[in-house]
């Protein structure tokens, strides 16, 4: 979760630089000789922590800074001046509050970002807040483009920390020249804010050995005379094999010499599009003629191909071609060719370890093409209403010099597609008109275009003008006639098990005349998740319901609730006014769940170990005593079935009432030497067939602990993170009595494991909304293994423009970089996001690398955004700076997640924007009906001032960090978080942390969970560890009604105790906590568990039942003397607490509670 334990001093430290910011701007400081040079330079490093990234060394504020990644020494960070310069001081600063620390450190120079020289050697550097947190390196003057500060070092902390790096001038410092203008190739540090800008698509191109085109020969322009014709490659796409840092492909087209594209290596290759074919006579290239770009020369080769292929053939022989600032750093390269590609290939050049490009230009005319244009519009009839069918026309002409292929025009209603139609073949100048029958339409303006060959089949001389937009919105008038419909409610809203629930209906008349008189029936029925029918209720209304009027209908009866999910539908007889056009919404459904006692009510029912029969040489793994090297201790109930051998099974047999074709499968395998995975698999039989062969894979599994820091390859500590899940559909759905089996035939060396499978009801396919966006209207294609970023960022804005839902079909999309669903500078108001089911519609990230997936939100009004799967290819936290969560940043206000299951990414859901000071916090944010799993750290975080949010039946499962948090970090101004709410959740296994925390606030709420098998960590924690708000202004927090099973450890990251109930007052006091009506069931360790010397007032525990401690049997403590479980155990003389009603039985500690002397506990029974 978090990688900062900020102590006292940096709080002081934030308040220095405070009062610093409001003192005024900072004057700049020179050295002896010159001036600072580092402001406005860029910075790079080998990695930072969290928000404290390396830009903030040269923002001449020194209550910021940067800090690298933690306990990985050596570290560094280098400015690049730009252009060599001569210097002779380095001044580095830290927060001027925080207390001393000595860094270890080297400063050295380059001029070219690959050879370094020491401008200063190793040495040890005190910085010390009596002489103002600073110290200056001093060395002889040298030239250097490069300043590198390496930090080997630091006894205040387990990274390299600077505030602010002063660079400066030599006296007399003169810029000289450099013949390598090149940057450091270091991979860019993510920073958590808005935009994530994924770097060019590498398409690397092979020198084709065809048959060169011939050409005339190329001779190197030294002055280059202006060529004949206009530069045709303006505004073209251009690519290339690679590229460094920020000098893409892009800069290489843009109209300006100043940037450029250089490649990552030679031989390296930019590839030009010009759409199609040109007859071209000239290639210019250029470089910035500023002096500072000395001579050089490049061999370069050009190839191309036309529209007719795709394979480059040999234009120019490669050849070397000087680049000369004394005249203008141009090469015109003559080559006569029709093409629609270009390559330039670079093999050398004498200035620079890769090609360099500042502009490719080519001079042509477009070759003969057809060019496909819509001149107009129109529809019958002129003036339709709602019963009318419509039919749209529009005039398509071929305004190009060759014949068209024939291709189609997509015609669109308020830009949502209403239809296709074909148009034939065109010569050059001819017209055709073609038409749509769109059918009967609401009521409404309805803007009217067309796009002929939307999806470029036919190559043209112009792409940019095959669409049209009518200037007048057609108009469809509404019918006389009534519009009855018909929604369901009931109460209580949220029923839990055992409830007597009442529904009821409201019928409105959305039409433009009263219904008829007389009896309206209703027919309500309740169906369970499978599609059975539990109950049916039947009402009628009697009279005249008017135009725009609402009634609302009791219906008689009630349903006593049993847990789980279930369907509602309503629907209301024809009216005798209503037209058949009008009776397509007599019909609703809607979902109601109905809440267990405690924990999640979820549609899948669990077959464990106990359930299953085994066969061949499976054999039952077991750790009774939660012993964590063992495999075991992280299964459920501490056991699962090892399938070590071919023909070795476990089988489960399905018990009545349950069954379905969805199956989800908990299991383990072994690591790779490299900590990478292996790859294997598992056959499914049902009833004695082989059903399917499930693929498996521990890439997303293992890590590994030698303290908090996670590792992610053996030989980096215990390990921990040992199952993972599979999900899988059969093609028939599995009723009670049929048997499944799980065996192993594969005939590999593996041993598998097989905690539990779950089994549940496969619903049908949600269809696409009336009026909504695809993201296949804009080229996304399920299950090509293409990605689909462009398409569904173009959906998004497409929807969003028209105010429309949002699809995402049945299919995997794959997704190769950060979903940014609104920006930092263009947030989205309000938008509704629906797949087609969480067992239909699968988004798959497709990028392992830091801030290379998940979905970035800025959404300022409401998210609707649910039934989805997602998946990611993520396996590291990359030193906890992963910043790759399945949802995070700004989530709005009262928006809503539900039925979505999200798995392998850094977090589920991280609530907290970073990008705006002051930060903009969620308000009124609920998740719910939610599977958030095997994630590496917190399952869902309500951070950066998150209020009045609630998480409510969700399945928490298998993360490495908490699994639902509350975090009131101050970060970017923040505000406290107050009033969130976890609600019906089952939370297990985790392993790491706690379940449920809370690190500060007021008015929280965690009650009706169900908590167990957690490993290392705690049920429910507590702390004031973490930078941010604490409980100062609690008003008072409350968990309630919940079980915490099997947790608690004697074993968490730092080989300490924690209890079930983990309290710690770390820095200030905890207060105003009530706990009521909770169940702590065979406790690791302790049961509930109070320490550290902040303080503790006004905790208050009510009904507390703890059966069962002490059951790793661990004596030893990190915090006090030895001693067995106990009830409640404390390592704290400051503060009190009062229990009232407690009950406990099967303690292991002979004295039940271990209190030390000072610490106040008082039992009322």
């Amino acid at each position: 979760m978090r990688n900062k334990y900020v102590i006292w001093s940096l709080v002081a430290a934030l308040l220095v630089s405070t009062l610093y910011l409001a003192a005024g701007s900072f004057g700049i400081t020179y050295a002896a000789g010159g001036q600072n040079l580092t402001p406005g330079k860029a910075v790079t490093a080998s990695g930072h922590t969290q928000e404290y990234a390396p830009g903030n060394v040269k923002d001449s504020n020194p209550g910021t800074y940067w800090e690298s990644s933690n306990s990985s020494f050596p570290q560094w960070i280098q400015v690049d001046l730009g252009t060599s310069t001569s210097i002779d001081q380095v001044v580095l600063k830290l927060p001027a509050a925080w207390e001393a620390r000595t860094q270890t450190l080297t400063v050295q120079g380059s001029s070219n970002g690959t050879v370094y020289t020491t401008l200063a050697g190793s040495a040890a550097y005190v910085f010390n807040p009596a002489s103002g947190n600073t110290v200056s390196v001093n060395f002889n003057a040298a030239s250097t483009r490069y300043v590198r500060i390496t930090v080997t070092a630091n006894t205040g902390w387990p990274a390299a920390q600077f505030s602010e790096v002063e660079i400066y001038a030599a006296a007399a410092a003169t810029p000289s020249p450099t013949t390598v203008p090149t940057p450091l190739p270091a991979t860019p540090t993510p920073v958590p804010t808005a935009m994530l800008t994924t770097a060019p698509t590498a398409i690397p191109t092979a020198i084709p050995t065809a048959t060169p085109s011939p050409s005339a020969t190329p001779v190197p322009t030294v002055t280059p005379s202006t060529p004949p014709g206009s530069n045709i490659a303006a505004g073209k796409p251009v690519t290339a094999s690679s590229s460094t840092q920020s000098y893409a492909a892009l800069n290489a087209n843009d109209n300006n010499t100043a940037t450029y594209w250089e490649g990552g290596g030679n031989p390296s290759h930019l590839i030009l599009d010009l759409g199609a074919n040109h007859n071209i006579t000239s290639i210019v290239l250029k470089l910035n003629p500023a002096a500072e770009w000395g001579t050089r020369t490049q061999t370069i080769q050009v190839l191309g191909h036309n529209q007719t292929t795709t394979t480059f053939s040999n234009l120019v022989s490669a050849q070397s071609y000087t680049f000369n600032p004394a005249s203008g750093n141009t090469v015109t390269i003559p080559v006569t060719a029709t093409v629609m590609r270009l390559q330039l290939t670079i093999t050398a050049n004498s200035g620079a370890p890769a090609g360099q490009i500042a502009e490719f230009q080519v001079f042509g005319v477009p070759a003969a093409n057809p060019d496909l244009t819509i001149t107009g519009m129109s529809w019958t009839p002129g003036s339709p209403d709602e019963a009318s069918a419509v039919t749209l026309n529009a005039v398509v002409k071929n305004a190009g010099t060759a014949a068209s292929a024939a291709t189609t025009v997509n015609f669109y209603l308020n830009n949502e597609l209403a239809g296709s139609a074909a148009v034939g073949i065109l010569a050059p100048g001819a017209s055709s008109t073609v038409s749509l029958n769109a059918g009967s339409k609401p009521a409404g303006s309805y803007s009217v275009s067309a796009k002929a060959d939307e999806d470029n089949l036919v190559i043209e001389q112009n792409e940019a003008n095959n669409s049209y937009s009518h200037a007048a919105a057609l108009a469809v008038n509404p019918v006389s006639s009534s519009d009855l419909a018909v929604t369901a409610d009931w109460t209580p809203g949220m029923p839990s098990a055992g409830s007597s629930v009442a529904f009821s209906v409201s019928i409105k008349n959305q039409g433009i005349v009263a219904s008829a008189g007389g009896a309206h029936p209703v027919t309500l029925v309740l169906k369970n998740a499978a599609g059975a029918t539990i109950q049916t209720f039947n009402t009628s209304y009697n009279g005249v319901i008017a135009a725009g009027a609402s009634v609302n209908v009791a219906i008689p009866g009630s349903w006593t609730a049993v847990n789980g999910n279930y369907t509602v539908s309503t629907s209301i007889a024809a009216d005798g006014n209503e037209v058949p056009a009008k009776q397509t919404n007599n019909t609703s459904s809607v979902n109601l769940v109905v809440y267990a006692q405690r924990g999640a009510s979820v549609p899948y029912s669990r077959y464990d170990t106990e359930d299953a029969v085994k066969g061949g040489t499976a054999a039952l793994r077991t750790a009774p005593t939660f012993d964590q090297s063992l495999t075991a201790s992280e299964a459920s109930g501490q056991k699962y079935i090892a399938l070590p051998s071919n023909g070795s099974y476990a089988e489960w047999t399905v018990r009545s009432g349950q069954g379905g074709a969805g199956v989800t499968m908990r299991f383990t395998m072994p690591d790779s030497s490299d900590g990478m995975g292996l790859s294997g698999s598992l056959d499914v039989y049902v009833n004695g067939t082989k059903a399917k062969t499930v693929a498996l894979t521990s890439y997303f599994n293992w890590q590994y602990f030698s303290g908090d820091m996670p590792s992610d390859s053996p030989g980096g500590g215990r390990p921990l993170f040992r199952f993972d899940e599979v999900h899988f559909k059969l093609d028939t759905a599995l009723k009670a009595g049929d048997t499944i089996r799980i065996q192993k035939t594969n005939g590999d060396a593996y041993e598998y494991g097989v905690d539990f499978l779950e089994i549940e009801p496969v619903p049908a396919a949600i269809a696409r909304p009336a009026g909504a966006v695809s993201v296949t209207d804009h080229g996304a294609i399920a299950n090509d293994g293409k990605d689909d970023l462009a398409a569904f960022k173009a959906a998004v804005s497409a929807a969003v423009a028209a105010g429309k839902t949002l699809y995402i079909p049945e299919g995997t999309f794959h997704l190769s970089g950060m979903w940014e669903i609104g920006s930092v500078s263009s947030k989205i108001s309000n938008i509704t996001i629906t797949g087609a089911g969480l067992w239909h519609t699968n988004i798959q990230f497709t990028n392992p690398n830091a801030a290379g997936g998940g979905i970035s939100l800025r959404i300022t009004g409401k998210l609707d955004f649910s039934n989805v799967y997602m998946n990611s290819n993520l396996r590291s936290r990359y030193g906890q700076n992963a910043i790759y969560k399945g949802f995070m940043d700004n989530f709005g206000t009262n928006s809503v997640i539900h039925d979505v299951w999200v798995e392998h990414f850094e977090c589920g859901m991280w609530v907290g924007d970073y990008a705006h000071t002051p930060a903009i916090y969620a308000n009124g944010l609920v998740v719910e009906n939610s599977r958030i799993r095997n994630n590496l750290a917190d399952g869902i975080n309500f951070a950066q001032g998150t209020s009045n949010s609630t998480v409510r039946n969700s399945s928490i499962r298998n993360n490495g960090d908490d699994g639902l948090a509350v975090w009131t970090s101050n970060t970017n101004g923040a505000p406290a978080g107050v009033n969130n709410t976890f609600s019906y959740n089952t939370i297990e296994n985790n392993w790491r942390a706690a379940a449920i925390a809370f690190f500060g606030g007021s008015g929280h709420k965690a009650d009706h969970n169900y908590i167990i098998d957690t490993v290392g960590g705690s049920g429910i924690r507590l702390n004031t560890v973490f930078p941010g708000y604490h409980f100062q202004n609690n008003t008072g927090i409350v968990f309630s009604d919940t079980t915490i099973i099997t947790s608690g450890t004697s074993q968490d990251l730092y080989n300490g105790e924690r209890g079930a109930i983990d309290l710690e007052a770390s820095n200030d006091a905890v207060k105003n906590i009530t706990f009521s009506n909770i169940d702590i069931i065979n406790t690791q360790r302790d049961a509930i568990q109070l320490g550290y010397g902040g303080g503790f007032e006004n905790i208050v525990f009510n009904n507390i039942n703890i059966n069962g401690t002490g059951l790793d049997g661990i004596t030893t403590s990190r915090f006090s003397g030895p001693h067995k479980g106990a009830a409640i155990y404390t390592y704290t003389g400051n503060g009190a607490a009062a229990f009232n009603n407690l009950i406990t039985s099967n303690i292991a500690y002979p004295d039940l509670n271990y209190i030390q002397s000072g610490f106040n506990l008082t039992i009322n029974n």
